[in-house]
């Protein structure tokens, strides 16, 4: 056979077919031009991480983290992700610069060659691990195929070898697919190729295979209160966009109607409960693993698959368009999420309560670990575990540790399950036009922070932990902690509170209180009914174990940044009753007064005065 005869046949035939109405719109994508710039000189940004390759010439082998610790093996497996092919086809549209083609034609001879012989599998140095794979033909490749397919810098024979690698790929994928988010990028992958590429043998039953599979698993990872059965907003995101391309694509080809009505009603379902947990920020708490993720990234779509979802509209646009939610805060019983807030509008107070199961994968030991905001700013926070690095920092992150939690004895929560329910939880949830209410008990394992080192120690259970959360109505929260001695003996009680600032300091009007100051327009009150035995901020600790860290990951990064402890120290059981109440820097402080015998405080904020049974906070006065 005359190969370049029979390259330069095809390839004529793929330069020159229509555009799929897949790719509508693609001329208005954003993109970085820097991004692009650096790209094409091989200079690149991974997880954070930039690294500029000699020579300019990209080694998809190459871990730029192996030799400057911590190593994170996502450095190689996102690198072959190609994100940056997307930045280089947008700058090619918006200024027909071939250097950007002639880069890509380079890099994908470069890819397929140092590719071709390497190891496969999903460890460490795999530049075929297939999560990899899907998301190179649902997203990079495919958009970068489409646009530089008519450029003269990209030979016929490269787009030869891309189509070719491509259905490698993704029956590399279909033999070796796996489960969870991961199983739907693998799929939507694989439907992406099918769909895009009718013309090749493989693409029919390809299709029909994948699309099973992943319309199979939209609708079983859904928790039937809408939650993604991981329990992370970030990995929500990630099987929605799946299901939500699938639907795209069936719909450029008019097979939309083949779709389910169970895979169209669970995506529906996964956009009810972004919307429901959304921030006054228009973003999603961070719960388990979790970038920071804007509630528009699903519902946007969501409002164009469903347009009659005029609330859906509204969450995309940060509520300037449609309508805003009927009601206000939401109990989630499957994924154990309670939200509270005052409303919708802008200046919002809002608390995420989790007090469920520790979802399927990406887990955090975080259970009755809570988030507040007031307004678009962030006052107690679940940082969302920082990158996937070998660093004491990550450890920390997904510990109870850099939660909002208790520890007994210096230990922290160590539990092993469950990762769901089919049970929707008790958690006493009242909603009304006073007050919020729910509560949550954590009755498993404790250790310390060295167990992540030395699997020789043994978890124990000293102690059940009972949480209440009641939400006065429209201003503050009573958080009340009830520690339940399980041997009988003394412990030492210590309550944390995780703050962004360096700026917390004691409250002399109230003994034991203190202030966060953020440089913002609101701070943090917080201030113990139950007099604590002892009280500290930490920050930037490592030693006897982490405190005082923001382990983040896309808007920012790590930092020091101050942990609140409380502490009730040798006590059978203890009883803590804080009130934590956004505050700007010129109101009065509340008034806050407790009865005689200590059973109730009567509390006057913002001309509200209210009692609060300290023992039984569902009781609202």
């Amino acid at each position: 056979m005359d190969l370049e005869a029979y390259c330069g046949k095809n390839a004529a035939y793929f330069r020159n077919r229509p555009r799929p109405a897949f790719f509508d719109g693609l001329a208005q994508r954003k993109f970085n031009q820097e991004t692009a710039d650096r790209a094409v000189r091989g200079d690149v940004t991974v997880i954070s991480r930039p690294y500029a390759f000699p020579g300019g010439r990209i080694d998809f082998l190459f871990d730029a983290t192996a030799d400057d610790p911590p190593q994170n093996p996502e450095w190689l497996w996102q690198l072959n992700r190609m994100s940056f092919w997307q930045d280089m086809s947008s700058a090619y549209l918006r200024t027909g610069d071939e250097k950007y083609a002639a880069a890509f034609d380079r890099q994908l001879n470069d890819w397929i060659e140092s590719t071709a012989h390497a190891q496969r599998g999903n460890g460490a140095g795999s530049a075929w691990r297939t999560i990899e794979c899907g998301l190179r033909l649902m997203g990079s490749w495919q958009v970068a195929f489409e646009v530089f397919r008519k450029s003269p810098s990209v030979s016929d024979k490269s787009l030869e070898k891309m189509i070719f690698s491509m259905i490698e790929q993704a029956e590399y994928t279909c033999r070796n697919k796996t489960g969870g988010n991961w199983l739907g990028m693998e799929m939507c992958g694989c439907c992406t190729l099918a769909s895009l590429f009718p013309e090749l043998p493989v693409s029919a039953d390809l299709w029909e295979k994948a699309k099973t599979c992943l319309e199979k698993e939209i609708i079983l990872q859904k928790l039937p209160d809408g939650m993604q059965n991981e329990l992370s907003p970030d990995y929500q995101s990630v099987v929605f966009h799946c299901g939500a391309n699938l639907h795209k694509l069936a719909e450029c080809a008019g097979l939309e109607n083949t779709l389910s009505a169970d895979f169209m009603k669970s995506l529906e379902g996964y956009a009810d409960s972004t919307l429901a947990l959304t921030t006054p920020r228009f973003t999603q708490p961070r719960t388990n693993d979790c970038f920071t993720i804007p509630a528009g990234s699903i519902l946007s779509r969501a409002a164009e698959i469903f347009p009659d979802r005029d609330d859906f509209l509204w969450g995309a646009t940060n509520g300037t368009k449609g309508k805003k939610p009927s009601g206000t805060s939401k109990h989630l019983p499957y994924s154990g999420f309670t939200a509270m807030r005052s409303g919708w509008d802008a200046d919002a107070v809002y608390l995420c309560f989790d007090h469920g199961p520790m979802g399927m994968a990406h887990k955090h030991q975080d259970k009755l670990n809570f988030q507040l905001y007031k307004g678009g700013e962030e006052l107690i926070f679940d940082d969302g575990g920082g990158e996937y690095d070998c660093s004491v920092q990550r450890i920390y992150g997904i510990s109870a540790y850099d939660h909002n939690t208790v520890l007994v004895d210096g230990k922290a929560q160590m539990r092993n399950g469950p990762g769901k329910t089919d049970v929707p939880e008790d958690a006493g949830f009242v909603s009304n036009d006073r007050y919020d209410y729910a509560k949550g008990i954590y009755d498993q394992e404790f250790a310390p922070f060295d167990i992540y080192y030395d699997n020789r120690i043994k978890p124990e259970r000293p102690a059940v932990h009972q949480r209440e959360v009641l939400f006065v109505r429209p201003d503050y929260f009573c958080i009340a902690d009830t520690l339940t001695s399980l041997d009988g003996k003394p412990h030492d009680y210590t309550m944390l509170l995780h703050m962004n600032t360096l700026c917390v300091k004691p409250v002399p009007a109230f003994p034991g209180a203190y202030r966060a100051d953020f440089g913002r327009k609101y701070g943090l009150l917080a201030v113990p009914l139950q007099m604590p035995d002892a009280s500290a901020v930490k920050s930037a600790q490592l030693k006897p174990y982490p405190s005082g860290w923001y382990v983040g990951r896309n808007d920012e990064h790590l930092h020091p940044a101050s942990t609140l402890e409380f502490s009730m120290n040798g006590k059978t059981d203890a009883f803590f009753v804080t009130l934590l109440f956004p505050v700007t820097a010129a109101e009065p402080l509340p008034e806050i007064t407790k009865s005689p015998d200590g059973s109730k405080a009567e509390v006057v904020f913002h001309g509200r005065r209210n009692v609060i049974r300290l023992r039984d906070p569902a009781l609202l006065e």
